[in-house]
């Protein structure tokens, strides 16, 4: 009987330890990188109402921005803090009326009618602005704003279900872009994950002839894409199986497809820190528990060979879909979910990750 005692205490002690380990930050076997905290942001608030959102960002050739797309359909554009947001593009049919969410109509309910822009991208020396529509498909916008032209809706006689990431080439301003899935919408974006949908195309637009082709398919959850700085190859987003994939568009692997990065969190978009590696945005991470310290990664800083050189961390009710560096230590912060884009300032300390 005392024998038996003991090993009840003995289970015990090990369960709290086991629940310790899961609860506390691990610091054993880790490598030290810089770590950005992102506790305490600057906001930038969308207009007074049920608009949330504002999924991805970008800033035009004289850094006038942000833009980032919004929940009722439209493209807002930041004009400081006395005028704040003013609409800058919409998709064909919008409706200010019919498009607006209230306690009744959530924007789930209207968002096939009006659009949800993802992506957001500019051809710097156009001025045209590509949107990656997760209903429209992909779209541009004429410098100065307005009413969006709708460029592609099918590919291959395939419909467009959930167009998600665009990047554009600056230099033959041709146009990358992902669908997520030929199965399922974005409003059913879960089912993606949690079926393991690998229907998923990488394509190219080219804005001199019109044509569209599918680089790959049968890619499992494809989200954010980006170019690398030297043109070679996409760096790509898996996010159901939180991995960077890398697609070669030059050089003698061109056309082939392979890992980049193994990840410890669901990527979202990911985009150049302009000194040669990404910034990829995490909507949660793979093992992250409700309870314990409310604390997780936002977003990793990735180097050109694949490696993570740089982290941020901040409250477990922010998730993330997408980081921008700008000038001056300034990080803006997309999220699919507040009604807000955050500016984080880099104040960087060294801390010990798994």
């Amino acid at each position: 009987m005392a024998i038996g005692t003991r090993g009840l205490a003995a289970a015990a002690l090990i369960s709290v330890a086991l629940m310790l380990l899961l609860i506390l930050p691990t610091t054993a076997a880790a490598a030290a990188v810089p770590s950005i905290d992102a506790r305490r942001t600057r906001h930038l608030p969308l207009p007074r109402g049920l608009l949330r959102g504002p999924e991805s960002v970008a800033f035009d050739a004289k850094g006038h921005g942000p833009y980032s797309g919004v929940s009722d359909g439209r493209v807002l554009k930041w004009n400081g803090d006395a005028v704040g947001w003013t609409t800058y593009t919409y998709s064909p049919g919008y409706s200010s009326e019919a498009c607006a969410a209230s306690a009744l109509r959530p924007e789930t309910a209207t968002e096939s009618q009006c659009g949800r822009p993802l992506g957001l991208r500019f051809h710097l020396k156009s001025g045209y602005l590509y949107v990656a529509d997760a209903y429209k498909g992909l779209m541009r916008v004429a410098p100065g704003g307005g009413e969006a032209t709708v460029l592609v809706t099918e590919v291959d006689g395939a419909p467009l279900r959930f167009t998600n990431g665009v990047d554009v080439d600056q230099v033959t301003g041709e146009v990358y872009f992902t669908d997520s899935s030929m199965t399922y919408q974005r409003s059913q974006h879960e089912m993606v994950t949690r079926t393991g949908d690998s229907t998923g195309r990488l394509m190219r637009y080219d804005p001199r002839t019109g044509n569209v082709v599918v680089l790959q398919s049968g890619i499992t959850y494809p989200n954010g894409l980006t170019m690398s700085a030297d043109r070679t190859h996409l760096i790509i987003s898996s996010t159901g199986p939180c991995k960077l994939l890398r697609y070669w568009i030059k050089g003698s692997k061109t056309g082939t497809m392979e890992l980049f990065a193994d990840l410890p969190g669901y990527p979202d978009n990911v985009r150049s820190d302009k000194r040669g590696g990404y910034w990829v945005a995490l909507h949660r991470e793979k093992n992250e528990l409700p309870f314990g310290v409310d604390s997780h990664l936002l977003a990793l800083r990735i180097s050109a060979q694949g490696q993570i050189i740089e982290e941020m961390r901040g409250p477990k009710s922010v998730r993330p879909t997408e980081i921008v560096e700008r000038k001056g230590g300034r990080l803006f912060m997309g999220s699919v979910e507040l009604p807000y884009v955050s500016v984080v300032t880099r104040k960087s300390t060294q801390i010990e990750i798994s």
